[in-house]
C-alpha cells in the first residue's frame, strides 16, 4: 500500500471515529433536550444525523479500501470513544464494568476478525 493511500485510509478512520462519536453525543443530548421541551426534532438531533451521513460515507470508503475483517475489528474502537466521550461531555459515569465491557467487546471483535484471516 502506497503512502498516499495509507494517509487517505487513516484520515477516513479519523473522520469515522470523530463523526460517529460526536453523532452519538448529539443524539443523546438532543433526545434529552427533546424530552424536556417536547420537541421531537431539534438542532442537536439534526446535527447528529448529519454526522451519521458523514460517518456512513467514511465507512463505505473504508470498506471499499480495507479487508472487511480488519475494518470490523478496528471499528470496535468506537465502543471506547463513545463511552469515554459520554463520560467527559455528558457526565455519564465510567464504572469498572464499563471499562471491562468495552475492553472485552473490542477484544472479542478483534478476535473474530483475525479468526477469519
Amino acid at each position: 500500500m502506497g503512502n498516499n493511500k495509507l494517509v487517505i485510509i487513516l484520515s477516513l478512520w479519523i473522520i469515522l471515529v470523530i463523526s460517529d462519536t460526536v453523532a452519538q453525543l448529539l443524539l443523546k443530548k438532543g433526545a434529552v433536550s427533546g424530552k424536556t421541551t417536547g420537541d421531537v426534532l431539534n438542532y442537536l438531533i439534526l446535527g447528529g444525523y448529519s454526522l451519521y451521513i458523514v460517518s456512513f460515507i467514511a465507512w463505505m470508503l473504508i470498506l471499499k479500501n480495507t479487508r472487511l475483517f480488519i475494518a470490523l475489528s478496528t471499528a470496535s474502537v468506537l465502543f471506547i470513544t463513545v463511552a469515554y466521550a459520554s463520560n467527559y461531555y455528558l457526565g455519564e459515569g465510567i464504572t469498572p464494568n464499563i471499562i471491562v465491557g468495552t475492553l472485552l467487546i473490542s477484544i472479542g471483535v478483534l478476535l473474530l476478525g483475525f479468526k477469519k484471516a
